[in-house]
Order: C-alpha cells, then structure tokens, then sequence
C-alpha cells in the first residue's frame, strides 16, 4: 500500500459527529457535525456545522437529520452530500483520488460495508478499507492493545453505548446498549417537559446536558415554548434536577458491564480489576458517569482527556507496520 502515491482519508462517522484525519498529516484533520438539512422531496441546503443550526428552526418543508446512526448509514444521499463537502476543504494539491479508509464497528452487516463502499465510491475514492472500529479506538486511548491482557472499554456516544473487552489485537466479548447522549437529551426535555410542562428542543436539551452534567454548573436559564399558554417562557434549572436521567443510563452501563465479565475467564476479569476501564466516548464527560461507575462496579475508572477523538486517534495509527497488517481490511 506504500509507494501507491494515494492519499489516505481516514473516517469515523460518529452518529454526531463525523471526524476525518489525512494519513501523514498531524495539521490536515476536519470534523463536522453529521447533520444535512435538505428540502422534503428536493435537493440538499445545508451540511455539517451550518446545517445544525437549522435543527427544530426550519420552516416547514426542511428537515435537518443525521445520515449515520448506530456505526451504519442511514440515507446514502445525505451521507454523501456531508463526506463530499469535507473533502472538497482539504488541500488536493498532489492527489485527487484518495483511499478512503472507514473505521467499521465488528457489529456491522454485509448491507453496512457495502453502503460504506458505495459511499467511498461516490465520494470519489478509488480505493475503500476498513479498520476495526474498536481496535482503532484501544489504539487511540494507548492500551496494551496487542498484548495478552483485558483492557475493557465503555464508549458512551450519541446513539448507543459500546462495551468492549480487548485482549491480542481483538474483541473477546462485547455489548451495545442502546442508549448514550440522544436518549439522555431526550429524557431531560421529557422531565421538564412533565414537571414545568415547557417543550425545549433536542439542541437545548444537549447545552443543557454539557452546562449542568458535564460542566457542572450548578443552574441554567432557558428557553422553551410553555405548554399551556403557548407562548415563549423563561425558566431557571437547578442540575439536581436533571441528574436522574444520568444515573438511570449510569445504572443500565453497570448491569451491561456486570452481564459482559461473567461471560469471560477468571484471567481477563483480573487484568480488569487490576487495570481498571477506560470511559470515553462524548458521554465520558458527564460527571455522573465519572462519580456512579467505580463506586458501583468497586473498579478504578480512567476518563480520557480528548474522549471523542479516540477513535481517529487510533486511525492516525493505523498504518504503523504492524497495526496495518493485523487490523486493516480492504472492502474495495
């Protein structure tokens, strides 16, 4: 794969967020948040960080959705309206067909690669790869990734929660749970929604959830629609009250950890309890998470410090000689 002259862009298409690294350079990375906004029925308005903006204020006929949901493609039309335009900001001085290499979750079908090759394909690769997606992201928070030894690792992202234990270079046992961030915006909203009968929307929601659980401040001002008169109205949140939401998630990873170790050996259960989790993941910032999981599992938690970017952290080392050679696999 050396002396192609191809240059590699390397993709986690997060269900909130796609990131996208340059093999060979630290500088040339992009990310954006995974929202198209498109006319019903017509053509594409908006993509990324412009079309987030448009999420619940659009005037009817627009809708502003995520293309990536689960580690699979939702709409293949949207997906490549998004993967194209973060393409066409990087420098193309020296190349003009890359390889496109995709970081794919072990859980994905048939359907999903051949949707990721199609996807490549259309956005102008002349090659596809994957890599596995939870090597990649072991890599990218430096565990002992290759050597005989359990490290466990909780992945709280928008759609779901990834549990994976690693050991040799792969997945020895693995759940989804699926809930992570949108369940947790969508509880709130319906708290306030039940106890202050006020309707905020899902971007509320989520500044809401990163000012009071992952920022912790101790109240917030917002706005929403009152349910009752139907006008704007203005309402201060103490964090307390948000917090159930958080715990009960912190509760569902606790029994999804509990059933995943009793699946394993007495050996990877002890380099568990010797080396502790690892939490990453945007949801690793959320204090409940930091505070309820070791006090519950009785194992030391690690939070990582850029928890979003592990996994294109990982693809950066993708092509180390002997990464390459034991994770990456070619879909085209």
């Amino acid at each position: 794969m050396g002396g192609t002259g191809l240059r590699r862009l390397l993709f986690d298409f997060g269900s909130d967020t796609i990131r996208m690294t340059v093999d060979g350079s630290r500088i040339r990375k992009a990310q954006e948040p995974a929202v198209v906004a498109h006319q019903d029925g017509g053509g594409i308005i908006a993509v990324g960080t412009a079309a987030q903006r448009m999420l619940g204020r659009g005037p009817e006929g627009l809708t502003a959705e995520r293309p990536f949901s689960g580690g699979g493609v939702r709409s293949q039309k949207l997906a490549q309206a998004l993967v194209r335009t973060m393409i066409a900001r990087m420098p193309r001085s020296r190349w003009q067909r890359p390889e496109i290499v995709v970081a794919l979750a072990s859980g994905a079908t048939a359907l999903d690669r051949r949707a990721f090759v199609l996807l490549a394909r259309e956005a102008g690769a002349a090659r596809v790869a994957f890599a596995q997606l939870a090597a990649c992201r072991a890599l990218g928070l430096d565990l002992p990734l290759f050597q005989p030894c359990g490290s466990l690792i909780i992945d709280v992202g928008a759609s779901q929660t990834q549990v994976d234990l690693m050991s040799l270079g792969r997945t020895v046992v693995s759940a989804t749970l699926p809930e992570g961030g949108d369940a947790l915006d969508e509880a709130i909203a319906r708290r306030l929604r039940e106890s202050y009968s006020i309707m905020i929307g899902p971007t509320t929601a989520k500044t809401l959830k990163h000012d009071l659980l992952g920022e912790g401040m101790s109240d917030a001002v917002l706005h929403g629609r009152d349910l009752l008169s139907g006008l704007p109205r203005a309402l201060r949140v103490d964090r307390k009250e948000i917090e159930a939401p958080a715990h009960l998630l912190a509760e569902h990873i606790v029994s999804t950890v509990q059933e995943l170790l009793r699946d394993v050996s007495p050996e990877l259960v002890s380099d568990v309890a010797e080396r502790g989790i690892v939490l990453t993941g945007g949801g690793a910032r959320l204090r409940a998470l930091q505070q309820h999981l070791p006090e519950a599992l009785g194992l030391p938690v690690r939070f990582d410090q850029a928890p979003e970017e592990s996994i294109v952290a990982g693809l950066e080392r993708l092509f180390e000689p002997r990464v390459r050679d034991q994770l990456l696999r070619r879909g085209a």
